[in-house]
């Protein structure tokens, strides 16, 4: 990590100037979650829907585990000593030894893909579930967030809000509304957010929780506890210890003692169009200024295309090309997950849908290109640095190929 602190500072100048080009351009409208939910009795309810108290639009993401995974078989035999498979609550991880008794790797199945990107999810377990993607590719998963086991709440057009509980739900399947819901959970944050290095305009998620203008901001004032609305938030302004809150009437106060308005603070999300979601630290965050939504809005379903096979080409360091499907991490195989890393204490979170080449810089970090023209320099996380477990290619004719982090010059997808 002292290796990719120096890079990192070394192109900080040029990051600083990345980023607020693109908080620049996040003014898409992040539209609502809709569908129905089927219950285990055949009860049908449709309408707005919101998973738990938490995600509500079509870029939020959805978390969990896959329960099993099917191209460790292709890890080659005359390499491969023991595969080790241990399952725990929430948790389950493998281990491939080499025959020298190198430990090869150790990951976890972590899922991940946006709301958009989902055609359907059936429960299975109390803690399983069957996730469809809008292509018909199913994935079994398991634990490995809240967002599986919890209530699912909908606002159905004729019976107003209903909290389903998990182990009354057969499906839920998500669809566009042929009309726009009269109701529905209220709007989104929206606003300015600076930083340490820049300004960025976007779609916000406060405490990595709060996300609608009618969620509430909680704090202990020299008066006794508080709890306000977004909706009645102008500013948010770090200080010692606390937070200033400025009203929409100008009335400020300083809240202290709660994790909304101090360095106990989880993160604020700021999510941006054709990149993904940047996540700042509390060390990072400056003050937030709650703007009016932009009245030019895009497409609702704009970024979520059918989820395809991630394609392209491998160069290796002895300059060879391998062209073929490609699983990432000998895990992510479809475009719809999420590529995973840090800059700075940063944590970005890039669909792989928008990224167009990925070239390895250093056993703990990479230079990320997206398909809409900038570059990430990421690391100290599996997908972006030589904690990779490795990228497997199929060529064509049952030929694949595995390729170990340091072996790889770049991939470029297609």
């Amino acid at each position: 990590m002292e290796y990719l602190s120096k890079i990192v500072l070394f192109f900080s100048l040029f990051f600083t100037i990345l980023l607020s080009a693109l908080g620049l351009k996040a003014q898409n409208y992040p539209c609502y979650l809709y569908g129905s939910i089927t219950t285990i009795d055949g009860d049908v309810y449709e309408g707005p829907i919101r998973w738990n108290d938490e995600e509500v639009f079509l870029t939020d993401v959805f978390n969990s585990e896959k329960i099993e995974n099917p191209y460790l078989k292709y890890v080659k035999e005359e390499k491969k000593r023991v595969v080790e498979y241990k399952r725990r609550k929430r948790t389950s991880w493998y281990r491939v030894e080499y025959g020298d008794g190198q430990s090869y790797s150790a990951f976890n199945r972590k899922f991940e893909c946006r709301f958009g990107d989902i055609n359907s999810i059936s429960v299975t377990g109390r803690e399983s579930v069957n996730l469809e993607l809008k292509t018909g590719k199913y994935i079994n998963l398991s634990g490995g967030s809240n967002d599986v086991g919890n209530q699912v709440w909908i606002m159905d057009h004729e019976l107003g809000l209903l909290k389903i509980d998990w182990n009354r739900i057969d499906v839920v399947n998500f669809f566009s509304p042929e009309k726009q819901p009269i109701e529905n959970f209220g709007g989104p944050i929206y606003g300015k957010i600076t930083t340490t290095i820049g300004e960025f305009t976007g779609f916000i998620q406060w405490d990595h929780d709060e996300r609608l203008l009618g969620d509430k901001l909680d704090g202990v004032s020299r008066d006794g506890d508080m709890d306000i609305p977004f909706t009645k938030i102008s500013k948010i302004q770090k200080e010692e210890n606390g937070s200033r809150i400025t009203l929409m009437s100008g009335r400020n106060l300083l809240l202290k003692s709660s994790n909304d308005v101090s360095r106990n603070n989880r993160g604020i999300i700021v999510t941006i169009p054709n990149v993904g979601r940047i996540d700042f630290t509390w060390k990072h965050f400056l003050s937030l200024d709650l703007l009016p939504l932009p009245k030019t809005t895009m497409s609702c379903f704009s970024e979520f295309k059918d989820s395809e096979r991630l394609y392209g080409k491998i160069t290796n360091k002895n300059g060879e090309i391998f062209e073929g499907v490609i699983v990432y991490d000998l895990d992510e195989a479809m475009d719809s997950e999420i590529l995973n890393g840090f800059n700075d204490e940063l944590e970005f979170s890039v669909p792989f849908r928008n990224i167009r080449k990925i070239t390895p810089k250093a056993y703990n970090y990479c230079l990320v290109e997206l398909k809409s023209g900038q570059n990430l320099f990421l690391g100290d996380q599996t997908d972006v640095s030589g904690k990779n477990a490795g990228i497997l290619i199929f060529t064509g004719n049952n030929d694949y190929k595995i390729f170990d982090w340091e072996e790889i010059h770049e991939i470029v997808f297609m």
